[in-house]
């Protein structure tokens, strides 16, 4: 009996263990996987934004960065805490082994999200006027926010599929389906605004009338004609949400269709689903009010500047000017959008390492979060002085010979975005250390303060004819780093963590700020002799070779620290 007891006892732990790691692997799976779908989404975003800005100019852009600014906060708000939620109880359940809850939620979870949906797309369809005429000062942009409305309905709807499998560690159906989504924008929407554009560009040039408006001048007609090709533009997203949502029903349905065939009670979970998700509603509430507040004050605030200052400042703004001024704005944030997507990266990646680390002690805890924000800073400043050495590069690239305007005002704009990258990029490794560790509600206050601040400063900087649009990037540097810094402080007091500031902070800025003077210096000695092309080259291979060195020389680079956090 003695000799059977010892059999069993050991089985059982080797049993516990094999499990445990099978859950840890299924975890880093899904996470590879889901990582790697972020970043294909991404990258084909940045292209797909630069032909479509080919084709509808600054102005177009405008409207079409209303919209989306206009949308987003919706969409977060619809979409910030049921998925979440959803995704948590069902989790939940399928570890208790209760497959006739599971369907009950998933019952509960389709009307609900039908029902959000639904009023999502009603609050845009309402508000979309008097956003368009009061807030962004830019009546037309209401044609582009008809046009993305209905992507909340059916961001909802795919939103419901996809928590559901994600209950299940399972990140296929939201990677594929967020995919398919970035896929269908780039190409519907470029094929509807290059299509749109021609139609009625032809239209104008035939016969001086544009859908029955009879225009005078090439400026007159691209006032009416912009409005309706970034529409055109914006109905890609809709048919990517509409095709992202077939594939994430379909993916669950088949997947996931072997549920009990028993009744089950679908009002008490839904019930739990709603009470479940008031918890979460209040953080998300308050980061999407933020963010809403911050755009939409920018957007207010250009619409009292003087049109005569604004159009003396930009060349070639036409008769929108408010609209041109903010489409600036949207291109230069195309660029600098970059650098914190990057940086996104590593602050995700490191979300397991930091809550392992902390539930095993003081002693490897400390040296990893240093590590973490170290790095997090090298790869933000080292993104900041790419955007200052070579702004003007990369808006030629891509502009200069569809829109020399853009090129001549965007880069005042982005050069600030490339100065001030540092916390508007690490801010988000932050709030990702601060969640992983269990502090999410203390993360809600930074950004409520950070949201004020903002838009105390876009008021004050913004409206300054000299400053305008320039005043965008001194808010957000200002907002992100009350962010980062509060929540430093939050992880340092819950913790006692030991941050090494001198490693974290002064070495990376050191040396991208030697980094960059170097190479501005060699590069402005070389540009007079040389092409522009191969002074481009030459000056990308000295600021990486001087940053990469200068890291290495002041011990800032590790490959130790880099294999500990993977």
């Amino acid at each position: 009996m003695f000799k059977g007891s010892t059999n069993v006892l050991p089985d059982f732990f080797v049993l516990g263990d094999f499990l445990r790691k099978s859950l840890k692997q299924r975890y880093i799976t899904s996470a590879i996987i889901l990582l790697v779908a972020t970043i294909i989404v991404k990258i084909i975003s940045a292209v797909y934004k630069i032909p479509l800005t080919n084709y509808i100019g600054a102005t177009g852009r405008g409207y079409f960065s209303v919209a989306y600014n206009f949308c987003m906060p919706v969409h977060a708000l619809t979409m910030g805490a049921f998925p979440l939620a959803l995704t948590r109880l069902v989790s939940s359940y399928e570890a208790k082994g209760d497959r006739l809850r599971i369907k009950a939620l998933r019952k509960a979870a389709k009307k609900l999200f039908f029902i959000v949906g639904i009023i999502g797309l009603a609050v845009i369809l309402i508000t979309a006027k008097p956003y368009a005429n009061l807030i962004a000062s830019s009546p037309k942009s209401v044609y582009t926010i008809l046009a993305l409305a209905p992507s909340i309905f059916f961001s909802c709807l795919c939103a419901c599929h996809r928590a559901f499998a994600e209950g299940f560690l399972d990140m296929k159906a939201t990677a594929v389906s967020q995919t398919i989504e970035a896929f269908c924008k780039m190409i519907f929407g470029l094929l509807l605004a290059r299509l749109s554009m021609s139609w009625l560009y032809g239209l104008y040039v035939e016969n001086g009338l544009v859908l029955g408006i009879s225009v005078m001048s090439d400026e007159e007609a691209l006032s009416v004609i912009y409005p309706i090709t970034s529409a055109c533009a914006m109905l890609g997203v809709t048919i990517g949400s509409l095709a992202g949502y077939i594939f994430a029903a379909a993916y669950t349905s088949i997947k996931y269709n072997i549920l009990p065939k028993d009744k089950v009670n679908t009002k008490s979970a839904y019930s739990e689903l709603l009470t479940f998700s008031a918890g979460l509603v209040g953080a998300t509430v308050v980061q999407s009010l933020a963010n809403f507040a911050d755009t939409s004050s920018i957007q207010y605030c250009l619409s009292l500047c003087n049109p005569d200052a604004l159009s003396a400042q930009y060349v070639s703004a036409g008769n929108e000017i408010f609209t041109y001024v903010f489409g600036i704005y949207a291109v230069a944030l195309d660029f600098k959008n970059l650098v914190p997507a990057a940086v996104m990266a590593l602050g995700v990646s490191a979300v397991p390492a930091v809550s392992a680390a902390f539930e095993n002690g003081q002693e490897r805890f400390s040296p990893l979060l240093t590590s973490i924000f170290k790095y997090t800073v090298i790869m933000s400043v080292g993104g900041g002085i790419a955007i200052c050495l070579f702004y003007n590069d990369f808006l030629s690239m891509f502009y200069s010979g569809s829109n020399d305007d853009i090129v001549q005002n965007a880069g005042k704009i982005l050069f600030l975005f490339g100065a001030t990258s540092l916390p508007c990029a690490a801010a988000s490794t932050s709030v990702y250390c601060a969640q992983a560790l269990g502090y999410s509600k203390q993360t809600i206050l930074p950004f409520a303060v950070s949201a004020v601040v903002r838009v105390v400063l876009n008021f004050i900087l913004i409206t300054n004819d000299d400053i305008n649009i320039l005043g965008s990037a001194i808010s957000n540097f200002v907002g992100f780093l009350i962010i980062l810094i509060w929540n430093m402080i939050i992880i340092r007091k819950k913790t006692n963590a030991k941050f090494n500031y001198i490693e974290i902070f002064a070495k990376p800025i050191i040396c991208a700020s030697l980094a960059y003077f170097t190479t501005s210096s060699i590069r402005n000695s070389v540009s007079i002799s040389m092409p522009d092309m191969l002074v481009f080259i030459l000056s990308a291979v000295i600021c990486l070779l001087s940053f990469g060195v200068l890291l290495v020389l002041m011990n800032c680079v590790s490959f130790k620290e880099i294999k500990s956090i993977k």
